[in-house]
């Protein structure tokens, strides 16, 4: 059987700019495993927030252009863009012009986050604004906000507004625990999520060998097909600014399982009496 392929649309491969890579020699590592690891093309998606200054988004650039240079000199077989995660806050509007906001400068997709710990308001305003400008946006982990786990309908509404979702392969294998396992695998279940990326900062605990694994854990649950346009097909489309198909959503699969049972419990006798 032929090993997968993987494009990895969310990693923190540039080096002393965030909390990701801490120096060449790590980014180099990194870039190496990711070959490994069948990763033919990186987004490189630096954290990026209102006090991201005109100094470190020169240097976002700089060091994307070293990566390529050590990419060329080492003779990896990987493709390299630039993007960035845009933290949600007051002042995320200010950083939608600079060359790193969506992949590859192609004004068509955008990686973006939320606060981990307590919801913001404005989201809906938000994805308006960006689709009055012909990007999507894609929204990095939604299944590692606690605050959205009892109100998954939140996901659902955003979905259905043209926000797209990308579901860490770390949270599908249980590095970030089971509760985020769940809604994770749940999102993936109920059509919700187009991407698996790694969301990589190092090259020993949150790597990219989290790909592979959520790829081979993702096949107990979905098909084969779709778990390929969730790692490769779908990324690709983002990269180049092509659309991307929708899946058809199946809202029953966010309950969770003890609901599920309860749920099909009352179907079934509704069934039987209701006429």
């Amino acid at each position: 059987m032929t090993s997968p392929k993987f494009i990895d649309i969310h990693s923190h491969i540039l080096y002393r700019v965030d909390d990701g890579s801490k120096s060449e020699k790590m980014s180099l590592k990194m870039l190496e495993l990711a070959v490994k690891t069948n990763i033919t093309h990186l987004v490189a998606t630096p954290h990026a927030n209102d006090l991201t200054q005109k100094e470190q988004s020169e240097r976002f650039e700089k060091r994307f252009e070293h990566l390529q240079l050590m990419i060329e000199k080492n003779g990896l077989p990987l493709q390299l863009s630039l993007g960035s995660e845009l933290f949600f806050g007051p002042g995320i509007e200010t950083l939608l012009e600079a060359p790193w906001a969506t992949f590859n400068n192609n004004r068509k997709y955008l990686l973006f986050e939320l606060p981990l710990y307590e919801m913001p308001k404005e989201v809906e305003h938000f994805i308006f604004e960006r689709h009055l400008e012909g990007i999507t946006p894609i929204l990095a982990h939604p299944e590692r906000y606690t605050y959205l786990h009892k109100q998954l309908h939140k996901i659902v509404d955003w979905y259905h507004q043209g926000c797209l979702m990308q579901v860490n392969a770390g949270s599908i294998v249980g590095q970030f625990g089971e509760r985020v396992a769940s809604v994770g695998q749940r999102l993936l279940r109920a059509g919700l999520a187009q991407f698996v990326a790694s969301d990589a900062h190092d090259p020993e605990y949150r790597t990219y060998l989290a790909l592979p694994d959520a790829y081979e854990k993702m096949l107990t649950f979905l098909p084969e097909e779709m778990a390929g346009q969730l790692t490769y097909t779908n990324p690709l489309k983002a990269i180049r600014g092509q659309s991307i198909d929708a899946y058809e959503i199946d809202e029953s699969q966010l309950l969770e399982d003890r609901w599920k049972s309860v749920a099909g419990f009352w179907t079934q006798i509704k069934k039987r009496f209701v006429r």
